[in-house]
């Protein structure tokens, strides 16, 4: 059975989504797609065709018209196209500007009936916990609602509550971009260099967790264990006893939201204090806690009096492990430096490589980045610029950079536009400079090299011990003839299949020679009459020589070409 068939049949539950997913693609001009891609269920738009656009057409405004398509989708490609917005190693510019544009904002789902997923998940009404509810909405995503209320016992509160029904329709909308995916690794070139299916699982993991809201909650708390030493950052309390898988409830903090540079000055604010504590408390997050918020945009940061800063909405984090973060802060040291040699070597570090880049016009390209932004003023870079422009460098070279060190680069990307209308003076990479320089002194922190040497020690001595019973197991399966070498080489099927081609044209050559010395044979002989007419001797002599004859000339032009 085809992939096509198997997955169309394995979701049959999905017929009714596929058929609204043709339909929207083939209204906004999209057939040309179905047609390339030879979607699930394909032939249930053929009725909704007479929608085509123009070939002329097909290709003009893709990118308007891909947001437009997102958003009828739903929540799940919603998510996708503000994803992708940040993916500045796939897409062209065009693509993210306007993938950004997308919004996760919808019409709110009337408070009674968000009351019975409260009492589902909590098993109490919501009279017996909120002294106060406010039933019309603070926010209204497509995953969640949120609305104030008042504890019985007094305490503030924002209550986050998951819309009815969104489970099962992102968990559809998932299966479909899976299938979706494996066929474009197949039908399409993009699937020659990239593994789609392997993003869009990571996508669906991302999106599973935000489904989450108790890991929301876990979240919060992390940032504010990491960040209770720095009194200038506060983080909202996480109400654990009415926390569950589709309600969170917090602290409500009441603070100023951030805005641009006039008017911090107008609430109050020092906007150039704002704007050094955000970006400390970001870079802090990135290169030495490896814990971050990735949606630093303005609507999820507040100021309390005193310039605090506080973070909101914890449903979007990015993690990056100590190795990518000694990565990371070895790039923006070269960078800072002017070190092509450096960067290159960097970005080949984190990056995975996709065949064989060429080099030397990778280096070439870096180079031209470097010549760009040599001897300008640190506080005119712009941070999400360069790093945009270097991932449209190694998307050139089919260099997949990682969705972690993606996620922290778009999360420098948001904060950047947050702190320019603070402070347009302030430069975030002399700010970034002394923490990449503290990872990297860190790297060679005696006391962490004495413990990377304890522990290499003990993994030395581990093996050291086992040594013989490894041994021992290995000498008996040489000796039980179960001992498997895999050998694999790049050329070898083509070997394989060469040698195939010759061995047939062999066989063949050896058939048609007997064939023709019997027909000579029979011919020199005295002739056998087949129906009064014909001689089998002169048709299978016929035959053998017309057939070599044939043969001599494909060899020859194989042999040409």
């Amino acid at each position: 059975m085809s992939g096509r068939n198997r997955g169309f049949i394995y979701h049959y539950r999905h017929v009714r989504r596929y058929q609204e997913i043709l339909n929207i693609l083939v209204k906004n001009g999209f057939s040309f797609l179905i047609d390339k891609l030879d979607l699930p269920g394909q032939s249930l738009y053929q009725r909704f065709k007479r929608g085509k656009l123009p070939q002329e057409q097909e290709l003009a405004n893709l990118p308007g018209r891909l947001v437009h398509v997102m958003k009828e989708l739903g929540p799940a490609f919603i998510k996708l196209g503000q994803l992708l917005s940040t993916r500045a190693d796939l897409l062209p510019r065009d693509y993210l500007q306007e993938f950004a544009k997308l919004q996760d904002e919808v019409t709110p789902v009337p408070a009674a009936e968000l009351e019975t997923i409260f009492v589902q998940e909590t098993g109490r009404a919501v009279g017996e916990v909120f002294a106060e509810f406010d039933e019309q909405a603070l926010a209204s995503a497509s995953i969640g609602q949120v609305h104030r209320a008042k504890l019985l016992s007094g305490e503030d509160v924002v209550v986050k509550i998951q819309r009815p029904g969104i489970s099962r329709i992102i968990k559809v909308d998932l299966e479909i971009l899976r299938d979706i995916a494996g066929i474009i690794e197949q039908r399409m070139q993009l699937g020659q260099f990239e593994n789609i299916t392997e993003m869009v699982d990571e996508f669906s993991n991302s999106i599973r967790e935000e489904l989450d809201f108790s890991l929301e909650g876990k979240n919060a708390q992390i940032f504010k264990n990491n960040m209770r030493e720095d009194d200038r950052i506060y983080i909202p309390a996480v109400y654990w006893e009415f926390t569950k898988q589709r309600v969170l409830v917090m602290e409500y903090v009441k603070g100023e939201k951030i805005a641009g540079e006039k008017e911090m000055l107008k609430a109050g604010f020092d906007p150039q204090v704002i704007a050094k504590t955000l970006v400390d408390a970001m870079i802090q997050q990135i290169y030495a806690d490896g814990f971050f918020h990735s949606d630093p945009h303005p609507g999820n940061l507040a100021v309390l009096p005193g310039n605090k800063i506080v973070f909101m909405d914890f449903g979007q984090v990015g993690q990056l492990d100590e190795e990518l973060r000694e990565k990371a802060a070895d790039m923006v040291l070269a960078l800072v430096k002017h070190d092509i040699d450096g960067v290159m070597k960097g970005l080949l570090r984190i990056g995975i490589i996709g065949g064989r880049p060429n080099m030397r016009g990778l280096k070439q390209d870096i180079s031209r980045l470097e010549r760009k932004y040599y001897g300008m003023p640190l506080q005119d870079i712009k941070v999400g610029t360069s790093v945009q422009e270097l991932m449209d460098v190694a998307s050139r070279y089919h260099i997949r950079i990682p969705a972690d060190f993606i996620m922290a680069a778009k999360a420098m990307v948001t904060m950047e536009g947050t702190i320019r209308d603070l402070d347009p003076t302030i430069s975030i990479v002399k700010i970034a400079e002394p923490f990449a320089t503290r990872v990297f002194l860190r790297r060679y922190d005696p006391r962490r090299l004495l413990e990377n040497a304890q522990q290499n020690a003990f993994r030395f001595i581990s093996t050291f011990i086992h040594l013989p019973m490894m041994l021992e197991e290995t000498i008996d399966k040489i000796k039980g003839g179960q001992l498997a070498l895999p050998l694999e080489h790049r050329e070898f099927p083509a070997l394989i299949s060469g040698l195939k081609k010759i061995m047939r044209r062999l066989l063949l050559s050896i058939i048609l020679s007997s064939l023709l010395i019997s027909g000579a044979i029979l011919v020199s002989a005295n002739p056998v009459s087949f129906f009064a007419r014909y001689h089998i001797s002169e048709i299978v002599f016929s035959f053998a020589f017309l057939t070599s004859l044939l043969l001599i000339i494909v060899l020859f032009l194989d042999h040409k070409n």
